[in-house]
């Protein structure tokens, strides 16, 4: 059912190795990433997460945890 509604979607923005340097230097200095997790109540979860999305009230990553 929430397949057949929502499509999720990616894309690359740098190499695979860009990506393993990144990921090195972040793990060497302690850096991680500010997220807002949302846990998964379903379908309303994902369409909150949208609807926050456009008004501009997530401020970093929002995360949906399964």
């Amino acid at each position: 059912m929430f397949w057949q509604t929502y499509k999720v979607h990616c894309s690359l923005v740098a190499s695979r190795s860009q990506h393993q340097n990144m990921l090195e230097f972040a793990a060497r200095h302690g850096i991680k990433p500010t997220v807002e997790l949302y846990p998964n109540e379903g379908p309303q979860t994902v369409e909150k997460i949208i609807e926050n999305l456009d008004k501009g009230r997530v401020r970093y990553r929002a995360v949906l945890v399964m």
